[in-house]
């Protein structure tokens, strides 16, 4: 019999599916080291065979048998990077906690507590573009201390780099799908499309390739959509013929029996919006009748209530919950639980649209007095997240302009603002004078004003010109700069954090050419399937070209236009500089990047290209440390 702290370190070691070092083991637990030896040795002996392996260098991990083991349902997952810590941390203190305390935290995350305090350190350089925002310490406890508002645009900000370029990623959702490739599924599908000379809308087309998954998931297993009445006029309708020709070629190819409810069902999906003309508003539950639409407004409502998000008028979103509310009532009815196909992977990757599934499964529940099952949260969030994409593609900066009540003066200058900078701002509301109140509720991302004003709310404010003359223009593309550079930083926090992972991280690299460099890094890539063995040739091919180092500390080998299985950067801190083109070189970093993720390359380089223009954080940087130590600096 295991006592509570083996048991604890067993699922510390596999909740971590990583090395762990009994210096470290014995630091969290505050034991020494030879107590964790002999709770290793008790663990394995239990277990009849060994539980937990050791190196003499590494330390301990939990064997891959024991970590294959798929988490028991409504089990939150261990964030394992500094930067789902961060993720993890915010969202307890934005929706769960008025306070967190730290040692429950350390218990919840198995980490040390001088992780969580260079966590805290990341919160803090976080919020700092939100002076409304303040993370607090007393005693043993944290808080996120500010205004509501403050907190929502805090909160949508970190939704935009979430989702940012994720939603329309098929090559990331195709190895979800273990039994049919889903990049044929959706070849085929684009085939009929073509044939039928029907376009669909680039946002809603990833959607629709996972709902043909996920279909064909769920006929794999003989699990059917029964809908309880045919839609009239459905079958005259261009997309009723589109969904029956790809599931007759579907059924040809992977040998499946298609039924009518499938082709209806994908029909409905393929109009989008129009669909409300034929799936009905109401839909019998048990006794009951229920207006799908006017419950799902409600759903949506309780959303923006809860995270401040308002998908109110996004359509598309509206159609594809009214026919998601179909078939889960559907499968509440006949006690259907859906497979879990991408769940934990949905709940790792986007924490922040999951919780909003998870909002509304719960608010349903409420309504319903149903259980409803987990994977519901998961498909209801990629609905949501596909959602944010749309709205955050086309966001401009919301701009509120103070102005005297002068139509000729005051539309010539909102006109020029306009032709200056239409790409990157919306006006918002023109007003003739300030109030407070009524400007927050209009949640700005920047006021201008052609008269001094004083003002408490957290938004930055730009005195112009009427006649917008040439300070006026340096003013607000000042203003608007500082702006991108806010939400850099946070799509720079929430993404790194994700990409550089210890297993990759070689913090005293011998070695005397790029070459050998480059070779040392891309094996470990390759070992760990994140890149095939044409990469490190092609990242060889373009160091060739032209050196990828910059001033004398750093280089970024790369391959443009091949893609990983995930986004990585291998980070080398070379034990003795070494020539590398023009300069010396310390650190290398190696960008291995997934095609769903083009948008971080951008980001990688504006942070490279302001790194080497500092170059005392550069050097800081350069110096060798350990993985913690190097994470931390990163993200200063």
């Amino acid at each position: 019999m295991l006592n509570k702290r083996q048991e604890r370190l067993l699922k510390l070691l596999t909740d971590k599916k990583d090395w762990m070092t009994s210096w470290d083991l014995a630091g969290y637990f505050r034991v020494t080291d030879r107590t964790i030896r002999s709770d290793v040795d008790a663990v394995n002996r239990q277990g009849g065979t060994p539980l937990i392996e050791s190196n003499v260098r590494k330390g301990y991990r939990a064997v891959m048998d024991i970590r294959k083991e798929p988490q028991a349902s409504g089990v939150q997952s261990i964030p394992q990077t500094p930067g789902t810590r961060c993720i993890y941390i915010i969202q307890k203190l934005l929706f769960e906690n008025r306070e967190l305390n730290l040692t429950d935290l350390q218990s919840q995350i198995y980490v040390s507590d001088s992780s969580i305090q260079n966590d805290l350190k990341r919160i803090r350089k976080m919020i700092e573009p939100y002076p409304g925002l303040r993370l607090v310490r007393s005693r043993e406890c944290i808080s996120l201390q500010g205004d509501e508002v403050s907190k929502r645009r805090f909160y949508r900000e970190l939704l935009v780099a979430e989702v940012q370029e994720n939603f329309r990623n098929l090559n990331r959702l195709a190895h979800l799908y273990r039994h049919f490739d889903l990049i044929e599924v959706k070849d085929i599908f684009v085939e009929v499309l073509e044939e039928y000379d029907y376009s669909i809308h680039e946002s809603l087309f990833s959607m629709l390739i996972l709902h043909a998954g996920t279909s064909i998931e769920r006929i794999r297993t003989c699990h059917y959509i029964q809908p309880e009445e045919e839609p009239q006029g459905l079958k005259d309708t261009i997309e009723y013929q589109i969904s029956r020709t790809f599931f007759e070629r579907i059924s040809d190819r992977l040998h499946l029996e298609i039924q009518e409810g499938e082709i209806v069902m994908f029909s409905l999906v393929i109009m989008g919006r129009r669909a409300s003309n034929y799936a009905s508003d109401h839909i019998k539950l048990g006794e009951r009748w229920l207006n799908i639409r006017r419950l799902m407004e409600e759903a949506l409502e309780r959303l923006k209530e809860v995270f401040g998000m308002d998908f109110s008028t996004d359509e598309d979103l509206a159609a594809g919950l009214k026919i998601h509310m179909h078939g889960l009532v559907e499968r509440v009815k006949n006690q259907v639980i859906l497979e879990d196909i991408f769940l934990e992977e949905i709940k790792q990757k986007y924490p922040l649209v999951f919780e909003m599934g998870v909002c509304i499964v719960s608010y349903l529940e409420e309504q319903l007095n149903i259980r409803i099952g987990d994977m519901e949260s998961g498909f209801i969030a990629l609905h949501l997240g596909a959602a944010s994409e749309r709205m955050n593609s086309v966001r401009k900066y919301r701009v509120v302009m103070i102005m005297p009540h002068n139509q000729v003066f005051s539309g010539m200058c909102e006109k020029r603002i306009l032709e200056l900078y239409w790409e990157r701002i919306e006006i918002v509301r023109r007003c003739s004078y300030f109030e407070e109140e009524e400007i927050r509720l209009l949640e700005p991302d920047l006021v201008l004003t052609t008269f001094p004003i004083e003002h408490k709310l957290d938004v930055p404010t730009v005195s112009i010109s009427l006649f917008v003359d040439t300070e006026t223009e340096a003013s607000i593309l000042q203003a608007l700069n500082r702006l991108d550079k806010k939400r850099f930083r946070l799509e720079f926090t929430s993404h790194m954090g994700h990409l550089i992972r210890k297993e990759h991280y070689y913090p005293e690299l011998y070695a005397q050419t790029p070459e050998e460099v480059i070779c040392r890094l891309c094996r470990g890539l390759e070992k760990e399937q994140i890149v095939d063995g044409h990469f490190q040739d092609i990242v060889l091919e373009r160091e060739r070209m032209t050196p990828t180092s910059f001033a004398n500390a750093l280089a970024i080998p790369h391959a443009f236009q091949v893609y990983a299985s995930r986004s990585t950067i291998a980070v080398a801190q070379l034990a003795d500089p070494i020539p590398w083109g023009a300069f010396e070189v310390r650190l290398v970093m190696l960008f291995a990047i997934n095609e769903g993720d083009q948008r971080m390359i951008k980001i990688f380089f504006d942070w490279v290209s302001d790194i080497v223009s500092h170059p005392k954080e550069l050097a800081r940087l350069t110096e060798r440390c350990s993985y913690e130590e190097f994470t931390e600096r990163i993200m200063e």
